[in-house]
């Protein structure tokens, strides 16, 4: 399976490398047509929209405070059944067996068992929890502030959303040098590649 994998990577950079020989070649050939060419082809599709939509924080506390006994029951009732079944249902050491890759060694069935525990530790938490928000959601108030953070994505991101002229950026004016530069690579993948197929 990875021979027949590596053939095929090996195939399709040979493919891209016989696409860099020709772009190299119309590059030193006719830089103006092609530069010209690829002027007109090129489209700047902005994404700025479509991220600064995911970027708007949305706040769902007045639903939940309002709805406050029934997520309060759905949490205790589902953290009640997981702590049943963990406690009286699940066996651990066929568990631990089943896993064998990861309980082989005397580690590995500790870290099993210690995942096992704190199953457990965090279903008591989901259970104490679901009884607060049924009862009294407002003791979760602090909580809920100290929590509550708005991580801004839009700097981060706005460098994706930028024009990178890589040609014109690296090689002002001098097509032809850049071609070269793209057919020397363009020969060394078709020798690395084709050494490798054939």
């Amino acid at each position: 399976m990875n021979n027949v994998m590596g053939t095929w990577f090996a195939t399709s950079l040979f493919c891209l490398g016989i696409l860099f020989v020709l772009v190299g070649l119309a590059l030193i050939i006719m830089p103006a047509r092609f530069m010209a060419w690829g002027n007109s082809v090129n489209r700047w599709i902005s994404t700025s929209a479509f991220f600064n939509a995911l970027d708007k924080p949305r706040n769902h506390e007045r639903f939940y405070y309002k709805h406050h006994r029934v997520f309060g029951a759905v949490i205790v009732v589902l953290a009640a059944v997981t702590i049943y079944m963990l406690v009286f249902h699940a066996d651990l050491d066929a568990t631990t067996a089943a896993v064998q890759k990861l309980a082989m060694s005397v580690f590995g069935k500790w870290l099993m068992k210690t995942c096992f525990y704190i199953l457990i530790g965090l279903c008591v938490l989901a259970l104490v929890a679901g009884l607060i928000i049924f009862i009294r959601p407002s003791l979760l108030k602090s909580m809920e502030a100290w929590s509550n953070k708005w991580i801004d994505t839009g700097a981060p991101l706005d460098r994706f959303n930028e024009v990178h002229d890589i040609p014109a950026n690296i090689l002002p004016g001098r097509p032809r040098l850049f071609g070269c530069f793209v057919l020397l690579g363009a020969i060394y993948i078709l020798y690395s590649m084709g050494v490798r197929i054939f």
